[in-house]
């Protein structure tokens, strides 16, 4: 079966009602919006036993018609955003049309609009997000306007032109499903912090997805169960004694199946059992304790007071200060190691030597060595005289001159300076493991405990609190200086509680003497348990409303335990593997291989070994050294950035149809050799598919442009620019002029020619005056043809790159160059400004068309000379 079935069939027979509800909800729409998510939450409540207060709405299941890739059919075409209200700064009823065949190139600079039209795309179409906080669209946050962001977006089905409405939160048309949207925020997920690849095909998310919800649902369920539990920890009934009378047994038993039938019995406390506890009372002539909970109270004491004592000495001023030192030290010690480092290696090749990255790629090629490479010799094992060892890193032999960095590399690390950081950081490590905890003040029965020392000193449990709190602050404080997170503030002193808890804990000690030594009759023992079984159930009696709220909220946590688990993610997480692994096959390898190799990075020697986690499928990338991650130190941000180009082009090419893709900004730091490899990458998939690129870069912009035209592909260029009150406007005259290549500078030229034949007969002074410009224009136009045309783009201006291989097509006759000499000479005269005493005439319209012509015959007689030569130099052919 295919992806589809596979997960049709799974949601259908192993899936609860509400889950597969979820996975139609995911496969519909780009985010859930809060209507979604109450949704689902009540379905789970309802099954978890909650009582709701309205019905919850009928699960619908994932059926084929859900999954983007079963109802692709005849592909879409994106025409036009239009109508366009409280999106960023746009300007209002901000309209964006888009060739609907071939490619759109929407050209603008940083806060020019093109953000904000892609945002729209991004929420309404597919792409990747790990947050769907990330998708929200804004108003413009600075302006006075509010409301709802909407828009319309024009596309072209098997049926005709369809008008789809567009508000930020609410699912569009699932027909936009068809579109894929990669942006930096989609790049994220292809290629996480240079460590990993995220990959997977659209269909495959979907159990990821369901993962990643239940990771958020759960999160909201635990939020309010922790109100329920708050509420449960102040709910208590305080027994005076922890003992094991049946009242306190049936209280610690209590839970939200208890009736209140059974609730009446235990806690109930007639006249004649008050008369009979009175009696027993007098008949027992003694404290409320007895001596044997005496003495348990008064070490209880004893021990707190020794407890208290130990953490007033280890939490003081001066040690915190001590610590802070301490921590200091080891700072100090790692930066004077750390300098040491930087001088001792400042000629090496690589930079860091000394730092902890470094330290912890030493610390691990010396386990390696010690226990499978050279597990009977001392680390680093280096050259000698007479044998020449292997590098344990790279495998190869070690050169002269890397045995000898080696061998001063553990020098360095057995030094003084490194030796001296590592212990004194050391000494952090144990100091903090040394930090005293509050046991007994954290303990269960702590506040049983204090109610029993406020009946006999209440100012006493009145500091308890106070010096808690204070050595709880100490506490954290202690760990964040040693942690080096902040300085240690000295607050107010410790009132120290000790010395008055080893008063009372000698006076219960000697209550408790009295009491044993006293006269013990026979039934004395029997007595003072019916006492005892009297008080808990008169205290039990007078709790009957708390213990009832309690049951209530066990009961209600008991659905929250229920709902939690409906919650787990470990069914899934299976699943999902079991899918990638099923479907993940040779052809998207042999794709994603192909899309590197073009972006000219396959270099990397990067395979796909899945390695998942519960909201993703992540493919670790294996470079082929003993590095078993690709980090960030390792790629760098265009290496990244092509990665995720190449993850993404292979995603849209083994998705079924060809819908349209959108691209923003793709060449982000990349350099200019592979954003001209990104700039053919993207003219050729638009031989296929609508494709839909935002750029700021104009040099990338005409790299496309050129692209397109070598390949015949229709291109609509749109330039966006913004002012003062909005963005998103469009400058009807198109791409700035520095943007242009010849062409289109000769299209514009004589677009702005037209109507100056009428203006000749009018005004010569106007007339000459605009030919004048537009003379300069020819002139510029001239000098950009030499980059174009002779030099055939072997080297641009603001290039920083020269493309060797297109010398084959460098070509001029004599012929050709005095025919560009002269062409420029004239464009020269009647551009420049000449004095009045000059006899030079404004061309006629006639003249300037034959100017513009003569410029058009010797571009094609330059592209002619440039084929032929290249013809002639078939050795000079690129390769591959």
């Amino acid at each position: 079966m295919g992806a589809s079935e596979d997960i049709l069939e799974w949601s259908e027979t192993k899936l609860s009602p509400w889950r597969q509800d979820a996975l139609r909800r995911l496969a519909s729409s780009a985010s859930l919006t809060k209507q979604d998510l109450e949704d689902l939450l009540n379905l789970i409540r309802g099954k978890a036993g909650f009582s709701l207060s309205a019905k919850s709405v009928a699960p619908v299941p994932l059926a084929k018609s859900h999954l983007s890739s079963a109802a692709v059919g005849v592909p879409i075409k994106v025409k036009a955003i239009r109508n366009v209200t409280n999106v960023n700064r746009l300007v209002p009823s901000a309209t964006l049309p888009l060739n609907p065949t071939g490619l759109s190139i929407i050209y603008g600079r940083n806060g020019s609009g093109k953000s904000g039209f892609v945002r729209i795309l991004r929420t309404a179409c597919r792409t990747r997000c790990d947050n769907p906080e990330k998708l929200k669209v804004l108003t413009d946050v600075y302006g006075a306007g509010g409301g709802t962001q909407a828009a319309e977006i024009v596309i072209d089905t098997a049926s005709g032109e369809v008008v789809v409405p567009w508000i930020d939160g609410k699912p569009a048309s699932d027909a936009l499903m068809q579109v894929a949207v990669f942006d930096s925020t989609a790049a994220q997920l292809y290629v996480d912090s240079g460590s990993q690849i995220q990959f997977l095909p659209f269909g495959l998310a979907l159990p990821y997805k369901l993962n990643e919800l239940c990771l958020r649902l759960r999160s909201v369920l635990e939020a309010e169960r922790k109100s329920v539990t708050e509420q449960l920890r102040l709910a208590v009934v305080a027994f005076e004694v922890p003992r094991g009378t049946k009242s306190q047994a049936f209280y610690k038993k209590l839970t939200g199946e208890a009736t209140d039938a059974e609730i009446a019995a235990a806690a109930f406390f007639s006249p004649d059992d008050q008369t009979r506890l009175e009696e027993l009372n007098r008949l027992l002539v003694a404290p409320e304790t007895s001596a044997a909970d005496l003495a348990v109270l008064a070490e209880w004491v004893r021990k707190l007071s020794l407890e208290s004592e130990g953490l007033e000495r280890a939490l003081s001023d001066g040690k915190i200060e001590g610590l802070a030192r301490l921590k200091r030290q080891a700072t100090d010690a790692r930066d004077a190691a750390s300098l040491d480092a930087s001088e001792l290696f400042s000629n090496e090749p690589l930079l860091g030597v000394g730092g902890d990255a470094w330290r912890r790629l030493w610390v691990a090629a010396r386990d390696y060595s010690i226990s499978n490479a050279y597990p009977d010799r001392d680390f680093p094992v280096i050259n000698t005289s007479n044998a020449i060892e292997n590098c344990v890193l790279c495998h190869q032999p070690l050169s002269p001159v890397a045995s000898d960095r080696l061998a001063r590399f553990q020098a360095f690390v057995s030094g003084a300076l490194a030796t001296a950081a590592d212990e004194a950081e050391e000494k952090v490590i144990h100091a903090a493991e040394a930090l005293p905890g509050l046991r007994l003040y954290d303990s269960e029965d702590w506040l049983i405990r204090l109610e029993q020392i406020r009946k006999r000193k209440p100012g006493l449990a009145d500091k308890l609190l106070v010096f808690r709190e204070e050595v709880e602050s100490r506490h954290a404080a202690a760990l964040s200086v040693l942690q080096g997170s902040g300085p240690f503030l000295i607050g107010s002193a410790i009132a120290s509680p000790v010395l008055e808890l080893m008063e009372l804990a000698e006076a219960i000690s000697k209550e408790a003497a009295v009491l044993a030594s006293a006269d013990n009759v026979g039934q004395r023992q029997q007595l003072s348990h019916e006492q005892a079984e009297l008080a808990d159930q008169k205290i039990l009696a007078a709790g009957r409303a708390c213990v009832i709220k309690r049951r209530d909220l066990l009961k209600e946590d008991a659905c929250y335990v229920a709902a939690l688990a409906e919650v787990q993610t470990t069914g899934i997480t299976k699943k999902a593997n079991e899918l990638v692994d099923a479907h993940l096959t040779t052809a998207v390898k042999e794709h994603y291989e192909a899309e590197r190799k073009f972006l000219e990075i396959s270099h990397l020697k990067i395979g796909l070994a899945r390695k998942s986690d519960q909201t993703k499928a992540a493919f670790q990338t294996m470079s082929g050294t003993t590095l078993t991650k690709l980090t960030s130190d390792i790629l760098s941000e265009g290496e990244q950035r092509a990665l995720a180009l190449a993850a993404f082009l292979t995603e849209v090419t083994v998705t079924e149809g060809s819908g349209p893709i959108v691209i923003d900004d793709p060449v982000s730091s990349l350099d200019r050799e592979r954003g001209v490899k990104v700039a053919e990458r993207l003219a050729s998939e638009a031989t296929k598919r609508q494709v839909i690129v935002f750029t700021h870069d104009l040099v990338f912009f005409n790299d496309l442009c050129r692209e397109a035209d070598a390949r015949g592909v229709p291109t609509e260029a749109i330039a966006l620019f913004a002012d003062a009150a909005n963005a998103g406007k469009i400058d009807p005259s198109g791409v700035i002029w520095k943007g242009l290549n010849v062409k289109k500078r000769l299209g514009r030229i004589k677009s702005q020619f037209a109507p100056l034949k009428k203006l000749y007969q009018v005004s010569p002074a106007d007339y000459e005056y605009e030919v004048k410009n537009l003379y300069g224009r020819l002139r510029d136009t001239y000098e950009r043809l030499v980059e174009e045309c002779i030099f055939c783009e072997v080297v641009r201006r603001g290039i920083d790159r020269v493309e060797t291989q297109r010398l084959r097509f460098v070509h001029l006759s004599d012929v050709l160059a005095i025919r560009f000499d002269e062409g420029m000479t004239r464009a020269n005269t009647f551009s420049h400004d000449n004095p009045a005493s000059e006899t030079i005439v404004a061309p006629s319209p006639a003249e300037v068309e034959a100017d513009l012509a003569y410029i058009e015959q010797l571009i094609a007689d330059l592209r002619g000379e440039s084929n032929a030569a290249e013809a002639n130099r078939a050795s000079m052919k690129k390769k591959g």
